[in-house]
């Protein structure tokens, strides 16, 4: 048991394909990439992430990776520990001003059918407080999604379906339905997103193309694995509630 009157709060920051702003501190901890792409063999079935504290305390940290599962259009993490990825070192002691630099390797099936996906994620340990010690630690928990896809597979998204839809304070807002037919996985973000709206009568009253840095800064990366479906909603205000919707994505070159 930890000596002290001690009191742990836990502070999640999430690297998902939504990359959401976290709101935690930023003179703590930091992990970077918190996306990493990898392929089931070759040069590109590892890669590094490097976490760099800023305390100016010893920081213990362990990583452990899970599958990810997509339910509902919403990506879940499993219970259980991946065999099929590994990470190396599992648990480290950072001093402060210091980095570490973990490598995360792909040892799971050569050739998967399907793309795989994974939360790895880097927690910080409790530490030992000196007797009668009243404290409250906090822990920050990072998840890096990795995903992997087989050498030469390809992506294939097209946009299902798109509608309009009104939230409760009356914003008007386009929400397409992706699907990828491929046999790896894709991003959304990483295309031209061009969304067109016209009225009853069939004239255009809207139209708009986004590149995919503005894509991210409006929806994030979009990850869709491969043979799914995904709900993704557009912060984009539209400027009626009627009439129809059509949105099309087109693949950049390089990306």
């Amino acid at each position: 048991m930890f000596g002290g009157a001690l009191r742990t709060v836990k502070a999640l920051c999430l690297a998902g394909a939504a990359l959401l702003a976290s709101g935690i501190p930023a003179a703590a901890l930091n992990v970077q990439p918190v996306v990493l792409d990898l392929l089931s063999s070759g040069r590109r079935s590892s890669a590094v992430v490097t976490l760099q504290n800023t305390f100016t305390t010893t920081v213990p940290v362990e990583l452990v990776a899970r599958s990810v599962e997509l339910i509902d259009g919403e990506f879940r993490e499993t219970e259980e520990e991946s065999e099929d990825l590994m990470v190396f070192p599992a648990t480290a002691t950072v001093e402060p001003g210091q980095s570490q630099a973990f490598r995360v390797q792909w040892v799971g099936d050569p050739a998967p059918s399907a793309s795989r996906h994974y939360y790895v994620s880097v927690a910080q340990l409790p530490v030992q407080l000196p007797e009668n010690e009243n404290a409250v630690q906090v822990l920050y928990n990072f998840k890096v999604l990795v995903s992997v896809g087989a050498n030469g597979a390809k992506s294939a998204l097209s946009v299902a379906s798109a509608a309009i839809e009104t939230d409760k304070e009356g914003r008007v807002f386009p929400v397409i339905h992706v699907r990828n037919s491929g046999d790896t996985y894709g991003y959304v973000g990483r295309g031209r997103l061009t969304v067109t709206q016209r009225d009853n009568g069939g004239a255009v009253i809207f139209r708009q193309a986004f590149e995919p840095d503005e894509i991210q800064r409006r929806m994030g990366l979009g990850l869709i694995p491969s043979g799914a479906t995904r709900r993704l909603p557009i912060n984009l205000d539209l400027p009626s509630a009627g009439g129809s919707i059509e949105v099309d994505i087109a693949p950049v070159e390089g990306r």
